[in-house]
């Protein structure tokens, strides 16, 4: 995350958890690779570099992970080979 976006979503996250979750999100991506070997195409709960639980079913993984670890910031993601980045279009002004 630079600066700038930094800047501008702390005002409605506190900074230090954005930088958090920015954090475990590039532990995450380091761990890609390794992570598409062991759970293709499955969903992971992922923190500081370990996976926590996984499951083919998000949802299934996500009521077991929060029952588990309560409701706090942690990456529950789907494990691609590739990052998919979404590219979302908006209206212009003139």
């Amino acid at each position: 995350m630079t600066q700038e976006e930094l800047d501008r979503y702390s005002q409605y996250i506190d900074r230090d958890r954005l930088e958090y979750i920015d954090r475990q999100q590039q532990l995450f991506d380091e761990a890609r690779a390794t992570l598409f070997e062991q759970y293709p195409n499955e969903y992971v709960a992922f923190e500081d570099g370990q996976v926590l639980d996984h499951d083919t079913d998000g949802r299934k993984l996500a009521e077991r992970v929060y029952a588990k670890y309560g409701c706090r910031d942690l990456i529950m993601q789907r494990v691609t080979a590739k990052k998919t980045v979404y590219h979302i279009g908006g209206f212009r002004r003139a």
